[in-house]
């Protein structure tokens, strides 16, 4: 079994292992791709505070190697899709069954270590069946999906609301395809016009440069004057949270997206004035059959965001001659032979 450790940023190390044998439910998967991403490469730059050594990647398909007795769900030779959360089934929102919200919940390549091996044995729960009609490089964007479609469940769209979304990474282009998708009308707003002119290529009617123009003012055009009553701000954007809050009209909800070490925060003081209802999602536990289903529809479109082929052996080296400039609009699909 070979996994890739990162030893300390821009330090990566192979080992390979004996095979391990299955215990418990656990189901040992053969990993076939993963995928690198903004945020892989910038766990690999040591832009994520963490301790080392550490095992990255958290989005990976493969096919099932070993299946222990009493799990009938799976099959040796099953195509899966890795869903990177597992609950600790102890908390009180897990006992209430309300997993999503778990107070401790796990998340392979973040906070535990990921998927970034040939092999790998995991609980039986986390694997979804890849159907015949979903490539694995699509398949690769599940989590993604889930977790925007999380977004959109906790943001309660209404049709024809205007629902401004602040994102500097690509998971902003599948959200806004999402919220147009459920009948509301986006308005995509990124300081990396790579973005912004991939999100008009889709079809999303309004898109906003926020290094080019004043974004509430634009906001205000399109909205009418009435300003937007649902906001997304991806907590990984390179741009300030007072654009979101001068944005927002009275009574708005924002949404608060994913985590990261960037500071975005808003005063108590604004959010009294607006009286804005803040909300958290920061996972896509839960939706991952739906996000599936989405995927193979093409309800979400992943083409141009799938990149190059590298391979698993010379991730190293891939690694150390990647910017974070070619990773803005494309993933790149690592492969493991």
């Amino acid at each position: 079994m070979k996994t890739w450790f990162l030893d300390q940023p821009k330090q990566m190390r192979m080992v390979d292992e004996p095979p391990t044998q299955l215990t418990g439910k656990l189901v040992k998967v053969k990993i076939e791709q993963q995928l690198l991403t903004n945020s892989l490469f910038d766990i690999y730059l040591g832009n994520s505070v963490r301790e080392y050594p550490f095992v990255m990647a958290r989005n990976a398909v493969g096919v099932v190697s070993e299946v222990p007795e009493g799990v009938s769900m799976l099959t040796k030779m099953d195509r899966v899709a890795i869903e990177p959360y597992i609950p600790c089934d102890n908390c009180d929102e897990c006992r209430s069954g309300n997993h999503s919200d778990c107070s401790d919940i796990v998340e392979l390549g973040q906070n535990s270590d990921g998927l970034l091996r040939n092999f790998v044995d995991l609980p039986y729960t986390i694997l979804h069946h890849i159907p015949d009609n979903l490539s694995n490089e699509k398949a690769l964007f599940v989590s993604y999906v889930s977790f925007c479609l999380n977004i959109v469940d906790a943001l309660k769209l209404e049709k024809g609301k205007h629902v401004a979304v602040f994102a500097s990474t690509k998971t902003g282009l599948i959200l806004a395809q999402l919220i147009a998708y459920y009948q509301a009308v986006p308005i995509f707003c990124s300081n990396e016009e790579v973005l912004v002119a991939e999100a008009r290529k889709m079809g999303i009617l309004y898109c906003i440069n926020t290094e080019e123009v004043d974004v509430a003012k634009e906001i205000k055009i399109v909205t009418g004057g009435r300003m937007c009553k649902e906001l997304v701000f991806f907590s990984d954007s390179d741009f300030r949270i007072k654009d979101v809050y001068d944005s927002a009209a009275q009574n708005a909800t924002v949404c608060l997206a994913g985590y990261s070490n960037k500071d975005s925060r808003m005063t108590v003081a604004q959010i009294c004035q607006k009286h804005l209802k803040i909300i958290g999602v920061y996972n896509g536990y839960g939706n991952f059959s739906s996000a599936i289903n989405l995927l193979v529809t093409n309800k979400v479109n992943v083409d141009r965001l799938i990149g190059e082929v590298v391979p698993f052996e010379k991730l190293d080296q891939v690694l150390a001659e990647t910017t974070s400039e070619e990773l803005k609009l494309k993933s790149k699909v690592i492969k493991v032979d």
